[in-house]
């Protein structure tokens, strides 16, 4: 598939969706869906925000046009929407906005992804943000290779008495230089590990303040999420240096086998809350309190954002949701399939497993972030049966 197909693809998704919901256009202005509706395309500057410079605008009929200040638009055109089939209606950046020019040259009932225009939808949008064609599915399978090639890299630059913060930055360098952004940076020392389910590494204040920088004396977290054409590949790995608390090499062979059952309940039919259903009764039958899981969110369905859809009680997300391809099939012509991706990530006190995993239209799974190369798991004996699953152990 090219790029040209893959976009006139993504594009028939926001159509079957407009179709569906009865709207005639929709305005996309966050990043996530910008990368969503056009394969992997980029509009951000800022990166620390969710919206970006342009957006873009695609009505029921199929058609798509940038939307966008002058500033924007020569670079958007020329190097992200270069050759797709994609009007243009641009504005001086001081003169107007992309949603009071689509209201002024667009008729019906237009939504937007912000609330700039009409009824915001991006709610709505966690299905589309989540269905990934082969070709999609193929990137993760690069992505996720870069992915942990960066984490393996950064693995074996770690010492005892190195800090969180050099860590970090190891961590993002190694995923910069594999062209990959790391809009996820966590890393955790020692004690808190078992303290902090997020923890931001630490930095010392400019000038003055309570934190200070810590150093690994025992093991680490390290925890990135590896962003490239709007894909995300999350995963989580430990290193040992020293000492370690005698609880954490059993507990993390657990917590390992909770994730197994969670992927191996990753199926097509079920729901998000089908399988965290298998999450609670996990964390039970591996010895974890039957409560755990609310000490964090346990992961959930991936794709054009780190988590599209997050699984909890009751979650209705359908996975693998046929529906979608016989509407775009309708719409289009198109004749595409669409597969998914997840990354669970289940959690105790010092302990956490997190890797990223595709489920293809035929519901085969495939672990894109596996590093063979790392200790693996007996996950056999500590979950009493055979599994197809495979974990990485601590380093």
């Amino acid at each position: 598939m090219s790029y040209v197909d893959l976009f006139r693809t993504r594009i028939a998704l926001l159509q079957a969706f407009l179709v569906a919901n009865k709207y005639d256009g929709i305005l996309i202005s966050r990043i996530d869906n910008f990368a969503m509706a056009t394969g992997g395309m980029r509009n951000w500057v800022w990166t620390a925000g969710e919206h970006g410079a342009n957006s873009l605008f695609v009505t029921k009929g199929g058609d798509a046009y940038y939307i966008g200040n002058t500033i924007e638009q020569g670079r958007v055109m020329d190097e992200e929407l270069a050759g797709l089939e994609c009007g243009v209606r641009s504005f001086l950046w001081f003169d107007d906005s992309a949603a009071s020019v689509v209201k002024k040259e667009f008729g019906g009932k237009i939504v937007s992804d912000d609330g700039s225009l009409g009824e915001n939808v991006n709610g709505k949008l966690t299905m589309l943000r989540a269905l990934l064609t082969p070709a999609e599915l193929e990137k993760y399978r690069v992505l996720g290779k870069l992915a942990a090639e960066s984490m393996l890299a950064t693995l074996d630059s770690i010492e005892a008495g190195m800090s969180e913060a050099d860590i970090a930055a190891r961590l993002v360098a190694e995923g910069s230089k594999r062209r990959c952004q790391v809009p996820v940076f966590l890393v955790a020392a020692d004690e808190r590990i078992t303290k902090y389910r997020h923890p931001i590494p630490t930095q010392a204040a400019m000038l003055d303040g309570p934190l200070k920088e810590r150093v690994v004396r025992g093991y680490v977290m390290v925890v990135g999420c590896f962003l490239r054409e709007g894909l995300v590949v999350s995963m989580t790995r430990f290193k040992r240096v020293g000492e370690i608390p005698l609880f954490v090499p059993d507990a993390y062979n657990r917590i390992c086998a909770v994730d197994a059952a969670m992927q191996e309940a990753t199926q097509p039919g079920a729901t998000l809350g089908d399988v965290f259903g298998v999450c609670q009764r996990a964390y039970k039958e591996f010895g974890f309190p039957e409560n755990e899981w609310h000490n964090h969110h346990q992961g959930g369905a991936t794709g054009y954002a780190g988590r599209t859809s997050k699984g909890s009680p009751g979650e209705k997300f359908l996975i693998l949701d046929d529906a979608w391809r016989k509407k775009v099939y309708e719409v289009s012509g198109i004749a595409a399939e669409f597969g998914m991706a997840f990354a669970w990530n289940p959690s105790a006190v010092g302990v956490k497993s997190e890797d990223t995993f595709i489920l293809t239209a035929n519901g085969r799974t495939e672990i894109v972030s596996a590093t063979p190369t790392l200790p693996q798991v007996d996950l056999a004996k500590t979950m009493g049966r055979a599994t197809d699953v495979v974990k990485a152990g601590i380093v």
